[in-house]
């Protein structure tokens, strides 16, 4: 493990968060490190460890190195031993990838990515610490919809929902993030008047075929939380927060509960 001489506490958050706090163990020169080896290596995405209190470089073998990262064996056995991964994003996207999520979840190591053009780094992982659910800006994959219904639950119930990898517009390509995951986690449907107990989600489909937008009862029932979309990936301009349920309700396409506790 890492000599404590190299931790230090998280970077505090910005007057408008838009990431999980960065690892504790991503000091001021692993920062450094990390973004000059993701500036050398572009167009190419950069990979790296955080490892024994230093960034570690390792090669990125992908047959397109431009838009993935792919690792040696030996390597990914490295990082499975390591405390942070990392890469890059040339050109975007500012947000992890639905490939990003899943190897994030199936590592279970906190991430971070970095943007190049942009000087825009952001992390992510259930181990991180969160900013106050109200006010955080739009990023999908991190602060989204999805991750305020998560965080909501891991604040108001104890109840750590099941996490779901995710590309940006994944509703308009197939994927059913709410049904699957909802689902597993025990909730059933109910009628949309009868959603008023904290917790309570009211589910909106809008144009699209799936589930693509929830907002939580919040201990008000005439409030609900929730985390309006970006226009793109990442958009500072929409924060989270509380809007009236009077508002919000004539939308929704369906209502689900929480039955298992």
């Amino acid at each position: 493990m890492i000599s404590h001489a190299f931790a230090r506490k998280p970077l505090p958050f910005p007057a408008v968060p838009s990431s999980r706090a960065l690892p504790v163990l991503w000091s001021a020169d692993i920062d450094r490190a990390a973004r000059e080896h993701a500036h050398e290596v572009r167009p190419h995405e950069a990979a790296g460890i955080v490892e024994n209190g230093y960034y570690v470089r390792l090669d990125n073998v992908a047959p397109n190195p431009e838009t993935e990262v792919a690792l040696s064996d030996a390597d990914r056995v490295r990082v499975m031993a390591a405390d942070v991964f990392f890469h890059s994003h040339p050109g975007g996207p500012a947000c992890p990838s639905q490939e990003d999520m899943q190897f994030q979840l199936d590592t279970g190591l906190p991430c971070v990515v970095y943007v190049p053009e942009t000087n825009d780094l952001f992390a992510w992982g259930d181990m991180l610490p969160t900013a106050p659910l109200v006010g955080r800006a739009f990023r999908h994959g991190i602060y989204d919809c999805y991750g305020a219904v998560r965080d909501w639950y891991v604040q108001h119930k104890g109840v750590l929902l099941p996490e779901g990898a995710r590309g940006w517009e994944w509703w308009s390509k197939g994927q059913d993030l709410y049904s699957e995951n909802f689902a597993r986690a025990g909730f059933t449907v109910l009628p949309i008047a009868e959603a008023t107990q904290p917790g309570d989600l009211l589910m909106y489909r809008f144009n699209y075929k799936v589930l693509m937008h929830a907002a939580v009862v919040h201990t008000d029932p005439n409030l609900l939380f929730h985390h309006t979309a970006g226009r793109s990936e990442f958009d500072p301009s929409r924060v989270s927060g509380f809007v009236p349920r009077m508002r919000w309700v004539r939308l929704a396409y369906s209502a689900v509960r929480r039955t298992n506790g």
